[in-house]
């Protein structure tokens, strides 16, 4: 894809060989996600592993009670199209913590006719006064259809710190990003007005929301090695910051689209169960 991240440089570099899903994403999934996987262990000294539960680290739908062992899901014949069990859908996960990140959160999605994601959020611990900056960049049939990015807020009235108002306008001019498409029902409680949200209609857009989406990452994980907790006011803004980050996660939950793509592919038990328990938890 036309002035992406150079795949084969990037997953060298930053580590994405040891992903299951190596080779079955596109090059611009694969390069943005060990560039962003990439950031967290270049900027984060003090970057661990988040307790997940082993079943949620890889699920294949093919292999729901996880028989195959741990490499044995290369062996897995993918289904041919009239097979009841086509498309196969595979999703792996990575989660990390650090001193001020209760949770950072990739994860990479592939489906046997062309469906592919990545979906990433940093959920900042509570007394810690940032944004969640989250994002997606879904493809269907070898291109890119959809892309999402956005510092959610933690302020009832999705309202950003000047700092971020700033950055993330300058990036947006800088790499000529901006919507084509509108926020969904679920997203208006979350979303600031800053938010972007568009279907590419050329390569160069598609690299472009990729440089964006690094670029923010990593102003955000400066921004975070500059912040203290909360002081100020402490009681009120903890309850505040407390109950966006509930609101965020209760917001995403009425996905309806990820729902039904995770139901389709497992059950409606293990669809709810995974987006309750590792895409959209809160303390």
């Amino acid at each position: 894809m036309q002035g992406a991240v150079d795949d084969a440089t990037a997953t060298e570099a930053m580590g994405m060989g040891s992903w299951r899903l190596k080779g079955a994403m596109d090059p611009p999934f694969e390069g943005l996600t060990a560039q962003i996987e990439g950031l967290w262990r270049h900027m984060l000294e003090d970057l661990r592993l988040y307790p997940m539960d082993r079943k949620y680290k890889y699920m294949d739908s093919l292999d729901p009670e996880r028989t195959a062992g741990v490499w044995g899901y290369v062996d897995i014949k993918p289904p041919e199209r009239k097979d009841p069990r086509w498309p196969r859908m595979q999703l792996e996960n990575r989660c990390y913590q650090s001193t001020v990140f209760r949770k950072l959160h990739l994860e990479l999605a592939h489906r046997q006719d062309g469906l592919q994601v990545v979906h990433c959020v940093m959920y900042p611990r509570l007394e810690y006064d940032l944004p969640i900056l989250s994002f997606d960049m879904v493809g269907k049939d070898d291109r890119v259809s959809l892309v999402c990015i956005d510092p959610c807020p933690v302020a009832m009235d999705r309202s950003l710190p000047p700092v971020y108002v700033t950055l993330v306008r300058e990036l947006q001019r800088q790499y000529h990003l901006d919507n084509n498409r509108s926020i969904p029902q679920w997203g208006h409680e979350i979303f600031s007005d800053l938010c972007i949200i568009m279907r590419p209609s050329e390569p160069q857009e598609v690299a472009n929301f990729i440089k964006y989406a690094i670029a923010l990452t990593q102003a955000h994980l400066q921004i975070s090695k500059q912040t203290s907790t909360v002081q100020s006011n402490r009681a009120s803004r903890l309850a505040e910051i407390t109950k966006a980050n509930k609101r965020y996660s209760e917001q995403h939950l009425k996905n309806s689209s990820t729902r039904g793509v995770l139901a389709a592919a497992f059950t409606p038990e293990v669809a709810d169960e995974y987006m309750t328990r590792v895409m959209f938890d809160s303390e």
